[in-house]
């Protein structure tokens, strides 16, 4: 299955490529590949930006053995110099259902870049979990990389 994630998301890249836009995008979706032992690690990625500084995304984890979902409420800030390049901070919460059924708490805090010449964003994030059901755990080893495809002018 990851094969097949992996070059629908290489194959769209480089078609999207002879695309030439300049301008913010309303929506992102795509997919988070991250460390194994969270409940939202690797997965699907969608985001939706109600304004310039502020986002929602939601994260659905389909592993073999469980299926995760949450939600997050992220801020961005620009990086002054780089076009296209912001950092971000969040929060928000989380559940899976695997053997043990998980709820939690999530932060987010990452880097984040859309191409300004094709509608393609990339970000790396650390998103810590802080699970309240079935028992209490902090699993602070959650890195990941994302790659989106933006679309939706602002």
């Amino acid at each position: 299955m990851f094969n097949s994630i992996f070059t629908v998301v290489v194959t769209g890249t480089l078609l999207l490529l002879s695309i030439h836009t300049q301008a913010q995008y309303k929506h992102q979706t795509g997919v988070r590949l991250g460390s194994i032992d969270q409940a939202l690690s690797s997965g699907f990625s969608y985001r939706y930006f109600m304004n310039e500084k502020s986002a929602i995304e939601g994260i659905v984890n389909l592993r073999s053995e469980d299926i995760g979902l949450g939600a997050l409420y992220e801020r961005f800030n620009t990086i002054n110099g780089v076009k296209g390049l912001q950092w971000f901070y969040g929060a928000g919460a989380y559940v899976a259902f695997e053997g043990n059924n998980n709820f939690g708490a999530t932060g987010i805090v990452g880097m984040d870049y859309t191409f300004p010449e094709v509608p393609v964003n990339l970000s790396v994030d650390w998103k810590p979990e802080l699970n309240f059901i079935d028992n209490v755990a902090f699993r602070a080893s959650a890195v990941a990389v994302s790659v989106r495809f933006a679309f939706g002018k602002k």
